[in-house]
């Protein structure tokens, strides 16, 4: 199985990943990350770096805060805390929120941040 993905750009210069694998010669995909000048789809990483589906190096994150998952009294399926994060992406900054490292992210630019 080889992970690989294709990357488009649409209109307003936003950067849509389709991630794709091969399974028993049949192909599968899926979204993996976005990158436009107000939304962020990525994927943290241990070292410090966000990335997409595949693992290529999209910037840089760190973990402003976390808490314990506890959504309306019930601990969360997906992890055991929430991240709130900063990413730099091709020069501009995003808030994020996720489950931490190896887990999806998504947020929004931050407004008059570089």
């Amino acid at each position: 199985m080889n992970p690989r993905s294709v990357w488009t750009t649409g209109p307003q210069g936003q950067h849509v990943e389709c991630g794709i694998i091969e399974h028993e010669g049949r192909e599968y995909s899926a979204g993996g990350a976005y990158v436009s000048p107000s939304h962020l789809v990525c994927y943290p990483h241990e070292d410090g770096t966000v990335r997409d589906w595949v693992g290529a190096v999209l910037g840089t994150y760190r973990v402003i805060s976390s808490r314990p998952a506890i959504f309306f009294g019930r601990p969360s399926l997906q992890g055991s805390r929430s991240y709130y994060m900063r990413a730099t992406v091709q020069g501009r900054t995003y808030s994020l929120r996720g489950f931490g490292p190896g887990m999806f992210a998504r947020g929004r630019a931050v407004k008059g941040a570089a």
